[in-house]
C-alpha cells in the first residue's frame, strides 16, 4: 500500500510538472498562424495512469497501467484528415498490446477509410464491426457509393497450458459494398458483406484440438426510407448466405442450379451452407407534436452476419407508438404495445408468445413542479410445439413494471433548491399451475435526492437516500443507505474539487454487511484547451459476521490524467 501511494505521488508531481511547463508558454499565440494558413489542426488527447490496490481479495487489476488515446483531425485546403489512436499497456491472454489507429480524411463528397475503421452500411450487412483495411465513400449530388475492405478478425491460437482459448478463431477477411440514392429520409440502399475465415491462418495441431472450422459468409442487404407531408416509410432486410464449414464435403443439391450458379460466384457452397433473412419495415404519420408508428420485425433462427457482432434472432414482433403532447407541451405521453413470438421454424419442443407494453407520461404542472410516470407490463406464454412438453415445464408469467419520480425545483438569484424522489416497483408473476415451481418475484427501489446550489460560492452540495428490496420465494436481499457529497470551484472556476462519501447496508440470507465507498476527484483547467484532473476511489467491504459468502476486502483505485484539446 505504501509503494502504491508513493506511485501516486510521484505521478501527481509530473502532473504538476506537466502544468507548469504549460503556464510558462501559455502565452503565446498560435490562433493567429492557423488562420493566416490554410491548414487547421484540431482534435484532442489524453493520457491516463491508473493505480490499483486491494487486501483482503485477490487483486481485480493491475496495479499500474496507463492508457493514451487521441483523435486529432488535420486539414489541408479543405480536405479534412482524421486519426484515432489507443495504445495501452494491459496485455490480453495472447500477449498483444492493445492499439488502434486509423483515419478517415474527407474532401467534399470524396471520404477515404484507412486503418481501423466501423463503418456500417445496414444493420443486417456491415454494422459497424471494427475492420482493419482501406475504403472509400463517395457522395456526389443524390449518390451514395461505398468500399471497404479489411481484417475483421485476427487468429488467436489455443494456449496448450490452460486451455483459455479454446475454442480459437481464424484470422478473417472480407470487404462491403454499397450502392443507392437519396438524402436525408428519402433514400434506398443496397448493400452486401463478404467474408471467409484463413484456414491456414491457424497450425494445424491446434485445429485437431478445436471444434471451430473455417467459414464463409455472404449478405444481401437493402434499406430505405421515405417521407411525404408527415407519412414515413422506413424499412431493413437482410439475406444471409453462411456456410459453417468450408472443409465439408458433404454436397447440397436441393439448391435450384440457377441459384447455385450464381451464389458460387461468392460464397463456396456445401452442405453446411445455410440461409437465413431478416427484415423490419415501419410506416407512420408524424405531425407537429403528433406521431404514430406501426413496425414490424422478424429475424430467423440463428441469423448471423460476419459484419456484425450480435443479433437477436429467432423472433417476430409487431408493434403500435404513439406519441404526443397536449396543453402547450405541459403533457407529453409516449407508449408503445405489440406481440412479440418466437420458434419461427418450429425448432424448438414450445413457442413463447410475449406481449410487450410501455408508457411513459411526463406532466409540468408547474414552472417548479413536475412528475413523471413508467409503466411496462411483459406476459410470456409457452404453448407446445410438435413435442409433447410437461406442463411443468412450460412458463407462463407476467412482468410489470410502475414508476413514479416527482420533481421540484427552487430557482432564485443566489441559490437553487432541488428536490427529486423516485419509486420504483417490478414484480414477477409466475402463472404455473405447479406451486412447486413458485418463481415470483418483486422489487422495491426507492431513492431521495435534495440538491442545493450555492451560486455566489459555486458550491454544490447534496444528499442521497436510496433503499432496495428485492422478495423472492426463498430469500430477501437488499441494502439501504446514504450519500452525502459536494463540489466546489475555484480560480474563477479554473479549479474543481468534489467528494463524496457513501455508507449502505446490505443484507441477504441473513448475511449484514457495511459497504462504504468514498471518493475524492480534482480537476484543473488553466484554459479552454488543458484539462489536469486526479481521482481517488476506495472502497471496503465489513460483514457483521465473517463466512465464507462474505470476505472483510478493501480497495484503493487512482487515476491522474492529461486531457489537451486543439
Amino acid at each position: 500500500m505504501k509503494t502504491l501511494i508513493k506511485k501516486f505521488a510521484i505521478a501527481s508531481l509530473v502532473v504538476v510538472g506537466m502544468l507548469a511547463a504549460h503556464l510558462a508558454v501559455d502565452a503565446q499565440d498560435l490562433e493567429n498562424i492557423a488562420q493566416q494558413k490554410p491548414v487547421t489542426f484540431s482534435g484532442s488527447a489524453s493520457a491516463r495512469m491508473l493505480f490499483y490496490s486491494a487486501k483482503g481479495i485477490q487483486d481485480r487489476r493491475k496495479p499500474f497501467s496507463y492508457v493514451l488515446s487521441g483523435s486529432p483531425t488535420l486539414t489541408l485546403y479543405g480536405v479534412t484528415i482524421p486519426f484515432y489512436f489507443v495504445y495501452s499497456e494491459q496485455e490480453r491472454s495472447f500477449r498483444q498490446p492493445f492499439n488502434q489507429f486509423g483515419l478517415s480524411p474527407r474532401y467534399k463528397w470524396i471520404t477515404l477509410h484507412a486503418g481501423y475503421r466501423n463503418i456500417t452500411y445496414s444493420p443486417y450487412t456491415l454494422a459497424g464491426h471494427t475492420i482493419l483495411g482501406a475504403g472509400v465513400e463517395l457522395t456526389p449530388g443524390i449518390l451514395r457509393i461505398g468500399f471497404m475492405y479489411g481484417r475483421l478478425n485476427r487468429a488467436t491460437a489455443v494456449d496448450t497450458t490452460s486451455g483459455t482459448y479454446d475454442p480459437f478463431q481464424y484470422t478473417r477477411r472480407g470487404y462491403a459494398a454499397k450502392i443507392g440514392v437519396g438524402k436525408g429520409n428519402n433514400f434506398i440502399d443496397f448493400s452486401m458483406m463478404k467474408a471467409k475465415d484463413d484456414s491456414t491462418s491457424v497450425h494445424y495441431s491446434e485445429k485437431v484440438t478445436s471444434r471451430v472450422s473455417p467459414a464463409e459468409n455472404v449478405v444481401f442487404g437493402v434499406s430505405g426510407a421515405f417521407s411525404y407531408k408527415g407519412v414515413f416509410v422506413e424499412g431493413d432486410a437482410g439475406f444471409s448466405y453462411y456456410t459453417i464449414n468450408l472443409g465439408s464435403h458433404i454436397k447440397i443439391d436441393s439448391i435450384p442450379d440457377i441459384l447455385k450458379n450464381t451464389l458460387g460466384n461468392f460464397i463456396h457452397i456445401n452442405g453446411s451452407t445455410e440461409f437465413y433473412s431478416a427484415y423490419n419495415f415501419a410506416v407512420g404519420y408524424r405531425r407537429n407534436d403528433l406521431t404514430i408508428k406501426v413496425q414490424y420485425k422478424r429475424v430467423d433462427p440463428d441469423f448471423k452476419s460476419m459484419g456484425s457482432y450480435f443479433f437477436n434472432n429467432d423472433l417476430e414482433n409487431i408493434t403500435i407508438a404513439p406519441s404526443f403532447s397536449v396543453l402547450k407541451r405541459k403533457l407529453h405521453f409516449a407508449g408503445s404495445l405489440g406481440l412479440q413470438r418466437d420458434n419461427l421454424q418450429n425448432q424448438k419442443e414450445s413457442t413463447s408468445k410475449r406481449v410487450i407494453g410501455s408508457a411513459n407520461l411526463s406532466a409540468n404542472i408547474t414552472d417548479n413542479l413536475g412528475v413523471d410516470f413508467t409503466y411496462t407490463n411483459f406476459s410470456t406464454k409457452q404453448q407446445p410445439g410438435r413435442v409433447f412438453v410437461a406442463d411443468t415445464l412450460l412458463i407462463t408469467q407476467t412482468t410489470g413494471t410502475i414508476g413514479i419520480t416527482p420533481r421540484y425545483i427552487i430557482p432564485k438569484e443566489n441559490v437553487t433548491h432541488t428536490f427529486l424522489l423516485s419509486w420504483n416497483r417490478m414484480t414477477l408473476q409466475d402463472l404455473n399451475a405447479s406451486p412447486r415451481m413458485n418463481n415470483d418475484l418483486s422489487s422495491v427501489n426507492m431513492f431521495f435526492n435534495y440538491q442545493i446550489m450555492l451560486v455566489p460560492k459555486n458550491l454544490t452540495l447534496y444528499i442521497n437516500l436510496n433503499s432496495a428490496h428485492l422478495t423472492m420465494a426463498r430469500n430477501e436481499t437488499g441494502n439501504k443507505g446514504i450519500t452525502l457529497g459536494g463540489s466546489k470551484n475555484l480560480k474563477d472556476n479554473k479549479l474543481s474539487v468534489g467528494l463524496s462519501v457513501a455508507i449502505l447496508q446490505s443484507f441477504s440470507g441473513g448475511q449484514k454487511n457495511l459497504l462504504l465507498n468514498d471518493g475524492l476527484q480534482c480537476s484543473y483547467r488553466p484554459g479552454k484547451r488543458h484539462t489536469f484532473s486526479t481521482n481517488i476511489n476506495y472502497i471496503g467491504n465489513f460483514p457483521h459476521e465473517r463466512s465464507k459468502e462474505s470476505t472483510r476486502f478493501s480497495e484503493f483505485r487512482g487515476e491522474v490524467s492529461y486531457a489537451v484539446n486543439f
